[in-house]
């Protein structure tokens, strides 16, 4: 066989090509992002992201086949890097992260064709041009090879160190992730959290460790009084998509609220109580799981979709262990968030998903919430059950983007010049009406019930947050880590209404703690696993990514971030390491502070008494 080989002048000149395209895409890159998203990496901090993104470029030039293909593997890569983190930073304050990888399916299914277009089809792209580009012959491209594959090892060895030294260079506010990104750059940030996603794993605490943090725990922590009741009442629960009080938003120039009245009326009562979300503009599951489970969450990722033990000792299990008809409602497709698996998992005997319903009144894709509560009472009542029920409804219409239609349309004037916003003022309007019909029919027919209704988190309110900044709910360019501007992030209406007594005054309460709440109102004097992360006394604590968000005994919002140890910031240090540890346990580990029966191990519990 004769092999030809290419005039070195040549060889050097087609090495250039990957510095030129590497060139022409960033730049190309770096534009649109700011065209269309506002969104612009740091001047100063260009050189160093693309000379990081030339190397990858050159290390997949070296083991490519065909000039073509790498063309195009490497103009999807960059238009994924930069375009993609810019779209997503505008829409959710958040660029591209690894743990996205676990939202792609539901994203997939929630956007539709829309979805394919923008993450599916180029994720598949990515990975066959990748693949089927590889050229393994020759020395230069086997020594890319073990550069390709030996640089993840090495990074994953020594990834504690490299995170140190990453962090120092380039920066980490893990609270704000878009900072990050338009200071490192897309390739630098992305490769940044993937070092950092490998450097927390972590194995499943031991027993000893495990009965250490309950035992801290159960010293230190602030837990609910004493049971009130005893009855075997109805629990219905209600998770109302993206529902929120857009009162503050001044630059709309509401002249009245466009909540119910009858809402209000009941709110006020209430104190005007809310929950701290662990989410913004999305992740609904994130708050389901804090809802059922009693643990906080601190991530990005959606718990849900990730590995979750069998059996888990969360509300629904503890009440259907007692007696209780555990029924969870959802008119979505049962796999979004891998919500029949997990629903299964903390103890739901029933899920009725999107199948399950008549779509006799639907805006888009979206069952409205006066069909969904008409049709599970329906199905509650038949076959009649005599046990009684815990009544879980997580509601679909009102999603972003906001649609209206004929039956529900437009009602709302404002002088806001959000769209979205705009839309989303006259869909809480129909939100807060059918869900007032659905409280009314459960206090006239089962008025010893108890009943929850919160909202899961803020709306999306247009782009780079635009809904917000008309009216500086967010503050200025500097008050945006202050304890206050934090906490109002989280805050959405909460009503508990406990039958006959009528509706609770519980201020700001983290959402974690309400299955310890519901089970006190209910009566149970069992500890369950919610109590292990009451939080220390005197505190409200909201755990987010890298900060803690919490209120003290006084009102008075506070922040914890960056290692900060002054009080009560290192009591809120302890608390957050112990509840790590014992969610790993319960959700993804050995289960040690479980007996599987739902209730916290006997000889501990005796310490609290």
């Amino acid at each position: 066989m004769i092999v030809t080989r290419r005039p070195a002048a040549e060889n050097r000149l087609r090495w250039l090509l990957p510095v030129i395209s590497t060139l022409i895409l960033y730049a190309a890159a770096y534009g649109a992002s700011v065209w269309l998203f506002n969104v612009a990496i740091v001047p100063r901090r260009v050189p160093a992201d693309f000379t990081a993104l030339l190397l990858i470029s050159l290390l997949v030039f070296a083991i490519s086949r065909r000039i073509i293909l790498f063309l195009l593997l490497q103009s999807l890569l960059v238009a994924t890097l930069y375009l993609g983190s810019a779209a997503k930073s505008a829409i959710v304050g958040r660029p591209l992260m690894p743990d996205d990888i676990y939202s792609l399916d539901a994203f997939l299914r929630l956007m539709g064709p829309a979805g394919w277009l923008v993450a599916g089809i180029p994720s598949l792209l990515i990975l066959a041009l990748l693949l089927g580009n590889l050229r393994f012959m020759g020395r230069l491209r086997h020594a890319a090879f073990a550069a390709v594959i030996g640089l993840p090892v090495s990074a994953q060895a020594g990834s504690l160190g490299l995170v140190a030294w990453m962090d120092a260079m380039w920066g980490d506010k893990p609270w704000d992730q878009r900072e990050n990104f338009v200071w490192r750059g897309g390739t630098i940030h992305l490769l940044q959290e993937l070092v950092r996603t490998a450097a927390l794993v972590r194995p499943a605490p031991d027993g000893e460790a495990v009965d250490a943090a309950i035992a801290r725990r159960l010293d230190e922590a602030d837990l609910d009084p004493s049971p009130v009741g005893g009855l075997a009442r109805n629990l219905h629960v209600v998770l109302e998509e993206s529902f929120w009080d857009p009162a503050p938003l001044i630059a709309a120039g509401l002249q009245e609220s466009p909540l119910d009245p009858r809402f209000l009326a009941l709110w006020a009562k209430a104190g005007h109580s809310t929950v701290m979300s662990p989410a913004f503009g999305g992740q609904t599951a994130n708050a389901e799981f804090e809802v059922l489970c009693g643990f906080p969450l601190a991530q990005g990722a959606v718990r849900f979709e990730q590995t979750l033990n069998d059996d888990l000792p969360c509300l629904p299990r503890l009440l259907r262990e007692i007696g209780y008809r555990t029924v969870a409602s959802h008119p979505n497709t049962p796999g979004f968030w891998n919500r029949q698996a997990s629903y299964d998992r903390i103890g739901f005997e029933t899920f009725w998903s999107l199948g399950d319903f008549i779509q006799d009144d639907m805006t888009s894709i979206f069952l409205s919430d006066a069909s969904l509560h008409r049709q599970v009472a329906e199905k509650l009542a038949t076959p009649r059950d005599t046990r009684p029920v815990f009544d879980y409804i997580v509601t679909y219409y009102g999603h972003w983007m906001y649609d209206l239609d004929a039956e529900r349309p437009q009602v709302v004037e404002s002088k806001t010049k959000v769209d979205e916003l705009s839309r989303y003022l006259s869909i809480v309007h129909w939100k807060s009406r059918e869900m007032m019909d659905a409280i009314e029919r459960w206090q006239r027919e089962d008025p010893d019930s108890i009943i929850v209704v919160f909202g899961d988190h803020l709306p999306l309110l247009g782009q780079n947050f635009a809904g917000y900044a008309e009216s500086g709910f967010l503050g200025g360019a500097d008050d945006q880590t202050t304890p206050g501007i934090q906490a109002r992030m989280t805050q959405t209406p909460l009503l508990v209404i406990d039958g006959r007594r009528g509706p609770q005054q519980l201020g700001a309460l983290p959402m974690y703690r309400l299955p310890s709440i519901l089970l006190g109102l209910l009566g149970q004097p069992a500890k369950g696993i919610a109590d292990l992360a009451a939080p220390p006394r005197g505190l409200a604590l909201r755990p987010l990514p890298g900060r803690v968000v919490g209120v003290d005994r006084d009102g008075r919002p506070f922040l914890c971030q960056g290692g900060d140890r002054t009080p009560p910031c290192a009591a809120v240090a302890a608390w957050q390491a112990d509840t790590e540890i014992l969610a790993h346990d319960i959700f993804a580990g050995f289960g040690h502070a479980s007996d599987w029966q739902g209730m916290v191990r006997p000889d501990l519990v005796a310490r609290v008494k």
